[in-house]
């Protein structure tokens, strides 16, 4: 798996797939051990709920995360994929006291904030929802729940702006004032972050730089290098996590 800096996303359904990403599953959560842990329970109500979910069956999606949830009280990944699967079958307020609370469990701070986007293997599907989302906000806008939860939605997919207004409004509310504190300052970090991106790509289009030659024993390291600087800042994958297993 891949770190951004600050904003985790957590891919069940793009690459890699099936048994590769369980076993990275699994490394995320028991900390590297030498061996694979045998399956569990909780694994299996998991890749239920990510088939369910595939499949549009969101009922049965949220049961599962929750029955996982439960049996894997520890797991900081499957909390955010249970208020993803309430937020998918329109229960707002239910998702919103979900993502709350598991914002509240959470160390955003040294673990980062999931949103698992990857659960969407067509990512118009997820677009049309946060956009029915985006009604019902505008025809209830004093409703601060769900202000949080399409703030977290939005700063999910990338959309800062219109993100950062909606958690702001969040955070005037004693009931969501941390849980949105939390996220607009991931926010803030995210945004920080990518003015800096700007700026040096800025440097270097004014400032070509040095050709710089490069030993044999040093192409591996350039090249992981590279691949550093080029992921996305708000996107964790599965792969860095693949190649240590």
């Amino acid at each position: 798996m891949i770190a951004g800096n600050n904003y985790n996303y957590y891919y069940y359904n793009s690459a890699p797939q099936g048994e590769e990403l369980n076993k990275a599953h699994k490394k995320f959560e028991e900390n590297s051990p030498a061996k694979p842990a045998d399956e569990t329970q909780a694994d299996r109500d998991f890749e239920s709920a990510v088939k369910a979910f595939d499949a549009s069956d969101y009922t049965t999606a949220t049961a599962k995360f929750q029955n996982a949830m439960q049996l894997a009280p520890e797991d900081i990944v499957v909390p955010f994929a249970y208020v993803q699967a309430l937020f998918a079958d329109s229960q707002y307020q239910k998702a919103a006291d979900a993502l709350r609370e598991a914002l509240l469990k959470s160390s955003p701070q040294e673990e980062g904030v999931f949103y698992p986007r990857g659960l969407y293997t067509d990512e118009s599907v997820l677009n049309k929802q946060i956009e029915k989302l985006s009604e019902a906000v505008e025809k209830d806008p004093a409703n601060v729940k769900m202000r949080l939860l399409l703030g977290y939605q939005l700063l999910g997919t990338g959309k800062l702006d219109e993100a950062a207004g909606h958690l702001e409004n969040a955070r005037l509310n004693s009931h969501t004032n941390l849980a949105a504190t939390l996220l607009i300052d991931v926010l803030e970090k995210n945004k920080n972050g990518q003015d800096k991106n700007t700026d040096s790509n800025q440097e270097q289009t004014e400032k070509p730089a040095e050709p710089a030659s490069i030993d044999s024993k040093d192409k591996n390291s350039a090249k992981d290098a590279r691949k550093d600087i080029d992921l996305p800042a708000l996107a964790v994958a599965a792969d860095k996590w693949l190649d240590e297993l």
